[in-house]
């Protein structure tokens, strides 16, 4: 059985998030063909990070990416490029989030121009019990809405991916929530954040998962001064 379905699409930033539900059987013909990571042996990985591989691969397939157009690659410090042998096609900062659950895998990718970092996150009371590593006391603790712990993470986290590494969650990045913020609402926002007491502007969004329909949260940026 596979499932691929995107649930959520953006032009501006350009980013898609999908969900695929796939069985080894059909994972293993598929790492025994791919051409979309050519550095990286996926067949010896393990399923659920095939699984995540195979997750992008579709997620570029849905930004119009064919597999024979573009390659995805890694720097020194593994940050991710799409790269082509075309010369009518530019080299790309892309960014790469999964979250996986068994067979089950909501992955987001985000492209742009410039470094850009994005990250994905679903509503888990884990989060909880973990919010003290990452957060200040006036961002987020353990009695926090799981609404509010998930934008908070998946800002730092972007953060983290587009501008570190050498990034200290908890004492170089701060989040600041908008006065307007509802985490019950399955809605956009842009949120200010701060990266060692530099403003920068994140989009973040929230989405209910087409397959388990559960809340994702989602996050891109940081945004050029033309979408804040």
């Amino acid at each position: 059985m596979l499932f691929i379905r995107p649930f959520f699409e953006s032009l501006a930033p350009q980013a898609i998030a999908i969900t695929v539900q796939t069985e080894a059987l059909e994972l293993q013909h598929w790492t025994k063909n791919q051409v979309r990571f050519p550095e990286r042996d996926v067949a010896a990985m393990a399923i659920h990070r095939q699984l995540e591989h195979f997750s992008v691969d579709s997620a570029l397939q849905g930004m119009g990416f064919k597999v024979n157009q573009v390659q995805v690659i890694h720097d020194n410090n593994q940050k991710p490029l799409i790269r082509s042998q075309s010369q009518d096609f530019a080299d790309q900062a892309i960014s790469i989030a999964h979250h996986t659950e068994g067979n089950i895998c909501h992955v987001f990718v985000a492209i742009g121009p410039n470094l850009i970092g994005c990250d994905i996150e679903s509503e888990r009371v884990s989060l909880k019990r973990v919010a003290h590593r990452v957060m200040s006391t006036e961002e987020g603790n353990a009695d926090s809405l799981l609404g509010n712990l998930c934008a908070i993470w998946t800002v730092k986290e972007s953060m983290f991916k587009a501008l570190g590494p050498g990034l200290d969650f908890k004492t170089d990045l701060r989040v600041v929530l908008p006065n307007n913020w509802n985490p019950a609402l399955e809605s956009s926002w842009i949120i200010e954040g701060f990266v060692r007491n530099r403003q920068s502007f994140w989009k973040i969004w929230k989405r209910k998962s087409p397959i388990n329909n559960s809340m994702m949260w989602m996050c891109c940026g940081p945004l050029p001064e033309s979408l804040t």
